[in-house]
């Protein structure tokens, strides 16, 4: 594909979309499970403004991420990966950086907005807001620089694609939490993580090369191909547990379930026939796909 510098499709590329259906995910089941808890309570313009500071957080960080691995000499010109954008020389730095700076900003206010509209029915008065943001525009640039070199990067996504942004949702849309927004951030969390074991599974073998020591570089190839098989399996047992909270019906444990695991184990079972190279980009590609479904089923069933 060929792609001129700093067009629209190059800086599409750049903010990788796949990852912000993950985004959207986490505010889904922070929703869907919102509502079925205290329909009553539920607010569109704030379940729409998180979803909005989920995704310019997102764009924030990936962007970050392929500035530091860059510079670190991890992600080097490849014309044949497509989501190094900005290593191909397709997003110039100064135009990266500027665009950084914009969706911080834009996210910001966001969250703010967010603030202004439950602040008064908050148990700590709107502080526990503040400090949620804070520590979500910190690890915009944490997992880049410290996270994920130092076998931290899975953990950080429970964190920040599963914790903060589902209980988050969550609280902001019914003023309180429970154990079952906890499972639904595990979903979110351990799901979306199949798409940084794929990523760190590829590239196991060059990333240590630019100190990059991921999970998998640390403990092995046997090890990166049953973590992503675990990753789904604990998100099944996620479903089972919101299902005995009564969260969820019979009907929605199984059509949540089966689909999910037919896709899941269908990828694994590609990654463990192709192992190494490119030829892994198709399960690459596929974990997204899998996560949003799983996602969406969730979310309709605790709706």
């Amino acid at each position: 594909m060929t792609l001129k510098v700093n067009s629209f499709k190059a800086w599409f590329l750049g903010i990788r979309p796949t990852s912000l259906a993950g985004a959207l995910m986490t505010v889904c089941l922070g929703s869907g499970l919102a509502h079925g808890v205290a329909p009553y309570m539920f607010s569109w313009p704030v379940a729409i403004l998180c979803g909005l500071f989920a995704c310019f957080m997102q764009v924030a960080a990936n962007l970050i991420n392929d500035i530091i691995d860059f510079k670190r000499g991890l992600d080097k010109s490849d014309p044949e990966r497509m989501d190094r954008i900005y290593a191909n020389g397709l997003i110039t730095p100064n135009a990266t950086k500027w665009v950084v700076a914009a969706t911080l900003v834009i996210g910001c206010l966001i969250g703010l907005a967010i603030l202004y509209q439950v602040w008064d029915n908050l148990v700590w008065g709107g502080w526990e807001i503040l400090l949620m943001g804070a520590v979500v525009v910190a690890c915009t640039f944490l997992y880049s620089t410290t996270f994920a070199y130092h076998g931290l990067g899975d953990l950080a996504v429970l964190l920040c694609f599963g914790l903060i942004p589902v209980c988050g949702t969550f609280y902001v849309l019914t003023y309180t939490l429970c154990w079952d927004a906890v499972w639904a951030s595990v979903i979110a969390g351990a799901s979306i993580d199949t798409l940084l074991i794929i990523n760190n599974y590829r590239d196991r073998y060059e990333d240590p090369e630019a100190g990059k020591h991921t999970s998998i570089a640390i403990l092995g190839e046997r090890f990166g191909r049953y973590l992503y098989l675990l990753a789904g399996l604990v998100c099944v047992l996620m479903v089972v547990l919101l299902f005995a909270g009564g969260k969820i019906s019979w009907i929605g444990l199984i059509y949540c379930t089966v689909p999910y695991l037919f896709l899941h184990i269908g990828s694994w079972l590609k990654m463990n026939k192709i192992r190494e190279g490119n030829g892994l980009n198709v399960i690459y590609y596929e974990s997204p796909r899998n996560f949003t479904i799983l996602g969406l089923l969730v979310t309709i069933a605790l709706w």
